[in-house]
């Protein structure tokens, strides 16, 4: 079976068994937790992979990169996780529930790159122009810096990209020669 369904699948169940609880937005900032944590080590990978570890050490690996005081639920979620042998989808699982989340509860994702970087009130036009357009959902802003841009800025809104950095035109002439 497809490693993106089961993930999905399995987030989803999630989603629905804490909403049920009221707590699916703690969960959603512990699943961000173990999902920084799986990308900042990609040593978890292996030990999520590993055969030789026994489901325990699995569960006691995951449970400390979801942070220090995980709640019961999502030492549950782990629990079951694990024990059904999908340890090696947990990766996954914890990014497909951001997703999961963020439309169950309208919130869309904006994210701002920059040579310098981005003022307050730069930035707090920018998602009141966003909110305008995208009605009857909440902005998630995000910004960095990138020098090799050059210049102007890149604006993500979901799928959608705005380019309007140097680098970007030069990458576009560059094509059209």
């Amino acid at each position: 079976m497809n490693a993106g369904i089961i993930s999905t699948r399995y987030a989803r169940a999630i989603y629905e068994f804490a909403s049920e609880r009221g707590e699916e937005t703690a969960l959603y900032r512990e699943m961000k937790v173990l999902a920084q944590n799986f990308s900042g080590h990609p040593a978890m990978r292996r030990v999520m992979n590993d055969p030789v570890l026994s489901p325990e050490e699995k569960i006691k690996t995951l449970s400390i990169a979801a942070g220090v005081d995980i709640s019961a639920l999502l030492q549950q979620i782990l629990r079951v996780v694990v024990r059904n042998g999908r340890a090696n989808y947990m990766e996954n699982i914890a990014l497909m529930y951001d997703q999961v989340y963020r439309k169950a509860k309208g919130i869309v994702v904006a994210h701002l790159t920059t040579v310098t970087p981005a003022d307050e009130p730069i930035r707090q036009t920018l998602v009141e122009l966003i909110s305008k357009v995208i009605e009857n959902k909440t902005v998630e802003f995000h910004s960095e810096t990138d020098p090799g841009l050059i210049g102007g800025f890149v604006l993500d809104i979901e799928d959608n990209r705005l380019d309007a950095s140097v680098k970007g035109q030069l990458n576009q002439i560059k094509c059209q020669i």
